[in-house]
């Protein structure tokens, strides 16, 4: 079960509602005394989604609270969502035990899909928020990571701006980059290594890269000194949409 926790009542239930429809029981409340009501009453509760800017309480006191108590005793996977996200409240969730950040809007699907796979992973106990302590190593780790995490999400956002939703999977992106990256730096790529770089099977690979092609992506090009070598390139139209991507994204310090 999940747990949603918005000051806009209308937010949380729109989620709930959605995760409810694909199989997920799902409540929404606008309170944290609401979320301490039904965290108290339903055990089954194993994510808890909260927003961050709340009146009354933020999002990271409760959090932090709900570690101390509820936490000790159940397993419970902690999602944080926000419309201002920053790299130090990237942090202070990861510090929390966050298993993700989530920009609003939110995307409905986005947010099934997450929530699933926390449901379908082994759960763990959440930790308890660590002390405050000076500057450490650990803490430029957590910085690190909440930065790449802020760049990535600005990235998929970016893409689906340009590229439409329907490009969301990883393995025809990776092939995208692979072959951007071989056109800056002035080198071929050929069907074998392309597929390697998706990161998944071959056949699954040769399926994304019928795809792309279809839609006007890459092109095929024998090697007129070798014909059984085939490599792979991207269409003037996968270039000028990569360049227009990485041009809405500022970079994250």
């Amino acid at each position: 079960m999940a747990l949603i926790v918005d000051d806009e009542a209308a937010c949380s239930t729109e989620i709930a509602e959605f995760l409810t429809r694909h199989r997920i029981p799902s409540r929404g409340v606008s309170s944290v005394a609401e979320a301490r009501e039904a965290l108290a009453k339903w055990n089954s509760i194993r994510v808890l989604i909260s927003d961050i800017r709340m009146p009354g309480m933020s999002g990271f006191d409760f959090a932090a609270d709900v570690s101390a108590t509820y936490a000790s005793n159940h397993t419970l996977h902690l999602l944080f969502m926000t419309g201002e996200a920053t790299v130090d409240s990237a942090v202070k969730a990861l510090r929390l035990g966050a298993s993700d950040f989530l920009t609003k809007p939110l995307r409905p699907r986005d947010v099934v899909q997450r929530v699933e796979q926390l449901l379908s992973a082994p759960a763990v106990a959440a930790p308890a928020p660590a002390p405050a302590e000076a500057p450490s190593k650990t803490d430029d780790a957590l910085a690190a990571q909440a930065r790449w995490l802020m760049q990535e999400r600005r990235y998929r956002l970016a893409r689906e701006r340009v590229m439409g939703a329907r490009f969301s999977d990883e393995p025809g992106w990776n092939m995208l980059m692979e072959l951007m990256h071989a056109r800056l730096s002035g080198q071929q790529v050929p069907v074998s290594a392309l597929c390697a770089a998706s990161g998944v099977p071959q056949t699954s690979a040769l399926r994304r890269l019928s795809d792309l092609m279809a839609d006007g992506y890459v092109v095929k090009e024998r090697d007129p000194k070798d014909a059984r070598r085939i490599w792979v390139a991207l269409t003037d139209r996968a270039i000028e949409m990569v360049s227009k991507i990485v041009s809405q994204v500022s970079i994250v310090h």
